[in-house]
């Protein structure tokens, strides 16, 4: 990989990251503009500019930006924060050029029409509304207003005012000011090709000269600050802030592995104490947030509301007792570890690798800081570890505590009072401190092999010698489809334990040697099957594999943490009841599965919940291991022949199956043509427009693809209609589900409740239009290179590549199921398709709709 940072003769700042093997290439532009350069006239219009620029330029006008990416594949898009927006384009090689030609011209040449500034006022505010309505990030508005200085106190999204009344004029008056040659930063990465050709491309475009950005000192209040509110929640959360230093700053990341190593995973001191034993917290999390000039920790606990006054009391002794003994190595090298290596997997996606050398610029005005801000924590001790820790908490501490609605604020104040005294109080008084195996080859992947190992017994492997990283993943056939009303959640419950240690290794001495090696175990459960799934870098693969073969094998399932997760899964049930979307979709499966298992919660209900035991489980994971097909998957650095010398004694253990290729009979009869309203107390309505669909390895799916991508996108006639036109909603967007056997097909979108009855008519006229004339060859066509380009964009990861094939290979779909399928799309007949949109399309679908019905 060659970097290059160039400056133009067009005075473009340019990073050039050549990666002569990579099959996409990602485009990127960063401005050291963001909101908290904003006025309070103007509050939330870096954000609304970034909407606005995505509505047409010189060259591209009108949808011509987002339909140009997508029509061969490519995505784009962008975000904004407090000191930065960044706008990009991922796509494949072969349209690096023309990725380039889009992004430039939409940043240089911004129409800006007073016509589309109209609509797009309502979608950025029915996206206001829905942070409103989104419990975590209105907490986080509170503490902006509670704690953050001046230029950082209000919301990235603004206010309704605001965002009702933006002008061309606002928008060009910011756009002149920050979004210069001097503060930007242009990145290219990928396998670039001919560079001079690139290079004349780009100098075709300038940008307007003019002042570096100075961004204000982010300091928070001298004196504690404290907020409290409610929402309709079900439980508490208590969110701690405290100045932290800048980035760059000798002391950022002893600060930063300090708090991580206080909070930050199962065997941190915050979660053992306030989580794992008596759970009277559902989660514990500290982090750090850097600003240009600046930062802030964040310490959050979410916990029942009933037990305040025990978390409250038990949380100054923890810190206590860890300012008096602090932490031992292992505990810093797993957060220090775990930090490292996730900068070298990042190396796996060129995308990823761009952005961190992108906002390295932003934030800093070095695309290197980071490799820096390592180095530093390389050489951290135990001591300035607690120092740093003690250094924190020595500070004032400011306090945002949401509520569940209803409930008076003023009662809890006194009680957070003192918390923040007690911590301070401990924290003051704290001193210093490859074989002869029956192999399938794929026939589009040299790199890929199925491997049968014995009798129902597969191995997936595929060699990936990008980075010294490997997933191991294991599939085994169960999950919903195998469950009843009686056994719902089993599987769910088995994935949630199944890591919690194995014979001869406790659970806590199982993750603590995890975390040094910075890699991770977990379990996971779907509608048709379950299993385990390993993250870690090869250095240690000996012990990783040692690690995860005992789990999958010889789980223990130790009684206090099944106890834990049954209660977590318990609240997670009732903090459902307050979750409209939940309710949107539960409905909607239940209409379209009707009396099959996949209706079912895949967590289970409350009544099956009760009758799920220990004994249960482990009965079912044993069962399951020996009859079951199972799937090893590893994709990773490693040669065959190594990773089945690693394998092969375990396997021992594990038997062929007596039979092979058995599955539930369930019956599928959905249902359509039904209307359920649910009232809820919310601004916006979620809505879903669908019917019953098709299982895997039927043509109707993939004529469903097709439509779905086509109706996908920034440049869709479902986003420009009923978002950019109509202003409807912030979010609409279609929705394939697909299984083993049945899947449902419908549209999504969030609605303001005034809006609702328009949003669905709208959807169904643009529904109607294509079951009666169906779609244009050129949009066809267009869609089905989109699918191409797109699937290049998705598989790049070690574990991209273990979910692309394992799935078909446990279900005995074909190895080459994926690419199979990809290229009955590119052979896919235009007249067949339409007569299947005329079918399908016909006007009985259910609606399900959940908000504010009057």
């Amino acid at each position: 990989m060659k970097i290059e940072n160039l400056t133009l003769e067009n005075n473009l700042n340019t990073l050039l990251i050549d990666s002569p093997n990579s099959n996409v290439s990602t485009i990127q532009i960063w401005f050291k503009a963001g909101s908290s350069l904003e006025e309070n006239k103007n509050h939330g219009i870096a954000h609304f500019l970034e909407h606005m620029f995505f509505k047409g330029s010189k060259k591209y006008p009108d949808m011509m930006l987002a339909k140009t990416v997508e029509s061969f594949g490519g995505e784009i898009n962008a975000f904004t924060s407090f000191d930065y927006t960044c706008y990009y384009i991922n796509s494949p090689a072969n349209n690096t050029l023309d990725s380039v030609d889009v992004l430039l011209d939409m940043v240089s040449n911004p129409l800006f029409k007073q016509e589309e500034l109209i609509p797009e006022r309502e979608v950025v505010f029915e996206e206001y509304r829905r942070s409103v309505d989104n419990a975590s990030q209105f907490n986080f508005f509170k503490l902006q207003k509670n704690s953050f200085p001046k230029y950082y106190n209000h919301p990235i999204l603004g206010n309704e005012k605001n965002i009702k009344t933006f002008s061309i004029s606002q928008l060009n008056e910011f756009r002149n000011n920050f979004y210069n040659s001097e503060n930007a930063l242009f990145v290219v990465a990928g396998k670039l090709g001919d560079k001079e050709k690139l290079i004349k491309i780009i100098n075709e475009y300038k940008l307007p000269n003019g002042k570096v950005s100075r961004f204000p000192k982010f300091n928070l209040n001298k004196n504690s600050q404290i907020n409290i509110h409610d929402k309709p929640v079900n439980q508490a959360t208590l969110t701690l802030n405290i100045q932290a230093p800048e980035y760059t700053e000798i002391n950022s990341s002893a600060e930063d592995l300090a708090l991580n190593c206080l909070a930050y995973g199962d065997i941190s001191p915050l979660y053992q104490n306030l989580v794992a034993d008596g759970s009277l917290a559902s989660g514990v999390s500290g982090s750090t947030m850097f600003f240009s000039r600046g930062g802030c920790h964040f310490l959050r606990l979410a916990f029942p509301l009933e037990n305040t006054k025990k978390v409250f009391n038990l949380l100054p002794k923890i810190l206590e007792k860890v300012f008096k003994n602090g932490f031992d190595q292992d505990s810093i090298d797993r957060i220090r570890n775990q930090y490292i290596s996730s900068k070298v997997y990042e190396k796996e996606s060129i995308e990823s690798f761009a952005f961190a050398l992108g906002h390295g610029f932003a934030q800093t005005g070095d695309i290197y800081c980071e490799d820096e801000f390592i180095k530093k924590m390389k050489g951290i001790s135990k001591s300035k570890v607690l120092h740093s820790l003690v250094d924190i908490f020595n500070r004032p501490i400011h306090a945002t505590l949401q509520l569940p609605q209803g409930k008076d604020h003023k009662s809890y104040k006194p009680e957070v009072e003192k918390l923040i005294k007690k911590i301070n109080s401990v924290a003051s008084k704290t001193k210093n401190i490859s074989s002869k195996l029956k192999m399938v080859s794929s026939e589009h992947d040299t790199e890929a092999k199925l491997i049968t190992l014995k009798k129902g017994v597969k191995l997936v492997y595929r060699y990936n010698p990008m980075t010294p990283t490997f997933v191991l993943h294991s599939y085994l056939k169960g999950g919903l489809s195998y469950e009843n009303e009686t056994n719902n959640g089993v599987y769910n419950l088995i994935a949630k334990n199944i890591n919690y240690g194995y014979k001869g290794k406790s659970y806590l001495d199982l993750k603590n040697d995890l975390e040094k090696k910075s890699s991770y175990i977990n379990g996971f459960s779907g509608r048709n099957a379950y299993g385990l799934t390993l993250h870690g870098l090869t250095e240690f693969s000996d012990s990783l594999i040692h690690h995860y073969m005992n789990l999958l094998i010889n789980p223990t399932f130790p009684s206090s943490y099944f106890k834990l997760e049954k209660e977590l899964i318990k609240r997670a049930l009732f903090l459902q009841q307050e979750d409209p979307v939940k309710h949107c979709f539960r409905s909607f499966s239940n209409l379209v599965f009707n009396q099959h298992p996949y209706a079912m919660d895949i967590i289970g209900t409350e009544k099956s919940l009760k009758k799920l035991s220990k004994k249960l489980i482990k009965d079912t994971h044993e069962n399951a291991l020996e009859n079951n097909e199972l799937v090893l998957t590893y994709c990773g650095d490693l040669d065959l022949d190594t990773v089945l010398e690693k394998l092969n004694p375990y396997l021992e253990n594990i038997p062929a199956r007596k039979k092979v290729n058995l599955q539930p009979k369930n019956k599928i009869s959905g249902k359509k043509k039904q209307h359920i309203q649910l009232d809820f107390d919310r601004e916006q309505v979620h809505i879903m427009i669908g019917k019953p669909a098709f299982k895997v390895k039927r043509m109707e799916d993939l004529y469903l693809k097709v439509f779905t991508t086509f109706l996908a996108g920034q440049s869709s006639e479902l986003f420009v209609e009923v978002r950019d036109k109509q202003g409807l909603c912030y979010s609409v967007q279609p929705l394939q589900n697909t299984s083993l056997e049945a899947g449902y097909w419908g549209i999504y979108i969030g609605a303001g409740h005034d809006k609702k009855d328009q949003a669905i008519k709208a959807i169904k006229e643009i529904l109607n239009k294509y079951q009666s004339k169906g779609m244009s060859k050129k949009d066809f066509n267009t869609v089905k290179k989109m699918i191409q380009g797109q699937n290049l964009l998705n598989i790049q990861t070690n574990d991209d590549y273990a979910n692309f094939y394992s799935i078909a290979a446990l279900h005995n779909l074909g190895f080459d199921y994926q690419h199979d399928s990809f290229q009955k799309i590119e052979d896919m007949n235009f007249e067949e398709f339409n007569k299947f949109l005329n079918k399908f399309l016909i006007d009985d679908w259910n609606i399900v709709e959940v908000g504010k019905m009057s």
